[in-house]
Order: C-alpha cells, then sequence, then structure tokens
C-alpha cells in the first residue's frame, strides 16, 4: 500500500511538472514570437531616425554625432586636428582617418588642395551598431528617401559595393552598402 501511495504522488509531481514545463515553454514561445515583432518595430523606427538625422544634417552641410564646429567647405584640416588630434588611423594626403571608439563613431575626413574638409566619411559606431548604421538597410533607405538620384557599383578591393547617392540641399549624401542589409558608411560630398 506504502509503495503504491508514493508512486502515486511521484507520477503526480511529474505531471504536473510536466504541464507547467510544456505550459511555459508554450508560453514563452508566443513571448518570443511577439518580442521579434517588437524588435523589428524598434530597428525600423531607429533606422527612420537616422535616416533623417543623417539627411538633415547633410542639408547642413554636417554629418550626425560631430561637433558642428567642423563643416564641409568651410573646416580645415587644422581645424580637424586640433580638435581630433593626429589621425590614429593614418593619413594620405588628401584624407585623415578617425576609427570609431567605445561609443564613439568612426569618421574620415577628405581635403581640397587648400586643406578645406571636401568630403566627411561618417562609419558610425562598432559597439552597437544596431544604434546607428547597422539600422540602415537599402529597403528602409529608399522608403524613407525615395529613389535616390544616383546607383552606382563600385568596387573596393574584391568587395563590391552598392553607392545610393541623394541630394540634400548644396551637398550629396551617398550611402555605402556592402550588401542589401548592411550599410558601410555615408559620404557627404559637394552635390554633383
Amino acid at each position: 500500500m506504502e509503495i503504491k501511495k508514493t508512486f502515486t504522488r511521484i507520477i503526480a509531481a511529474a505531471t504536473i511538472t510536466g504541464i507547467v514545463a510544456f505550459g511555459y515553454t508554450h508560453e514563452a514561445h508566443l513571448d518570443t514570437t511577439a518580442h521579434a515583432a517588437t524588435n523589428q518595430t524598434e530597428i525600423n523606427q531607429t533606422a527612420v531616425k537616422n535616416i533623417n538625422e543623417i539627411y538633415n544634417a547633410g542639408i547642413k552641410g554636417e554629418v550626425p554625432r560631430l561637433t558642428k564646429d567642423l563643416k564641409f567647405g568651410v573646416s580645415t584640416r587644422d581645424d580637424v586636428r586640433s580638435l581630433f588630434g593626429l589621425p590614429p588611423e593614418g593619413d594620405t594626403e588628401s584624407f585623415d582617418y578617425y576609427h570609431a571608439e567605445m561609443g564613439h563613431p568612426g569618421y574620415a575626413f577628405g581635403y581640397d588642395s587648400n586643406h578645406i574638409i571636401s568630403e566627411i566619411r561618417y562609419f558610425g559606431t562598432n559597439v552597437e551598431r544596431q544604434t546607428n548604421l547597422g539600422s540602415i538597410t537599402e529597403i528602409n533607405l529608399k522608403k524613407q528617401l525615395g529613389q535616390p538620384n544616383f546607383t552606382k557599383k563600385i568596387k573596393n578591393g574584391k568587395l563590391i559595393q552598392t553607392k545610393y547617392t541623394y541630394h540634400a540641399g548644396a551637398y550629396d549624401l551617398e550611402f555605402i552598402f556592402d550588401n542589401t542589409t548592411s550599410l558601410n558608411h555615408v559620404n557627404l560630398v559637394s552635390k554633383s
């Protein structure tokens, strides 16, 4: 009789545990689906915010998260270096490269023959990239800004990238994609 009671308790405990476990798993599945939909909505909202921020800054000859003390066509190489120091990523005759660091985006500055900024490349951040350039895909870029003024395939080593050019006031914004979902960087250049 005692064995029967013990066995009954074991079966009851296993049944309750199984119900709780399977019920919890089912609930977690529903939550994961809802969470995925919420994440996608947040990514799309982040992308729209970032696209608008880039475009609105571009109209003013600026790029996001860069001090307003530096302006396209006005500021000099000396202005850039007095603000950022010598470029840790190296420089060429016409470019200074500043890599992204914790919470700070990366930039490259191109200069004309008079050492005036003639191009700014915005690389975004490396950490939490989905909160800036990583949120932007070709689809949501076109949805937000419409069809680009120009599209061109460009070669970067062995990589074939796609450049989407949008007019932004007196400037052009060039969105350089490695593939349809991976925005590499954005260039601010003179309007073509």
